[in-house]
């Protein structure tokens, strides 16, 4: 218990710690998007914006997350590899 404060507490620490952080938010706020264009590409008439109202119309808004938890894993696996390479 005594490592994590003197890891934050450093300068590579809070970077290291700020980095994962960066990376699990790049994927909540990025993956709605993918799905999006997953969608529109396999669509073959409509817009975005058509495409996204009938996502939330009749999917729901957790339509635009479904599968996201593979790629955050894959995030927090990266970051704990990471952790334990440097130690």
């Amino acid at each position: 218990m005594d490592f994590w404060p003197e890891f934050i507490a450093s300068s590579w620490g809070r970077e290291f710690v700020a980095g994962g952080f960066g990376g699990i938010a790049g994927i909540i706020s990025g993956y709605p998007l993918d799905t999006l264009r997953i969608r529109l590409q396999q669509s073959s008439s409509g817009s975005a914006f058509g495409i996204l109202r009938r996502v939330m119309s009749s999917e729901g808004p957790a339509a635009l997350y479904r599968g996201m938890g593979a790629p955050l894993a894959s995030v927090t696996f990266q970051v704990m590899a990471k952790h334990w390479f440097l130690l």
